[in-house]
């Protein structure tokens, strides 16, 4: 069972958003904002450790449990990272926990059957 989720706030936005608690639209805006931004840190370390240059990606799969916000926020994730037009990219929304095993997944099928696939995954 999960005992406890986290969400990325600061009190900032917290302050900015005094019924935040009550109010799904408000948590909604904010991840729409909040959660490329989140994914930019995350995919920056990722693209670092691989010692790649960003060009070579040629697959983006993104998961997150909020935002169902058009267009998506893989689309926001790859125009703030200045990803390649011809990036294919894979979209899960509020799925959860068991969007991390399912996104893995994913990226392992598509790397297997893309010859030369380079496979971004953000969750």
């Amino acid at each position: 069972m999960i005992k406890k989720r986290y969400m990325h706030l600061s009190e900032k936005i917290i302050k900015e958003n005094p019924n935040i608690g009550a109010s799904l639209d408000a948590r909604q805006d904010i991840a729409n904002v909040e959660v490329p931004k989140l994914g930019k840190i995350a995919a920056v370390n990722a693209i670092g450790e691989w010692g790649q240059p960003k060009s070579r990606i040629t697959h983006l799969v993104f998961c997150t449990t909020t935002s169902l916000h058009m267009p998506g926020a893989d689309y926001q994730l790859a125009k703030i990272l200045g990803l390649e037009p011809k990036v294919k990219r894979v979209m899960l929304y509020l799925q959860g926990c068991f969007g991390g095993g399912t996104v893995l997944r994913m990226a392992k099928d598509l790397a297997e059957n893309n010859v030369g696939a380079r496979v971004l995954v953000v969750c």
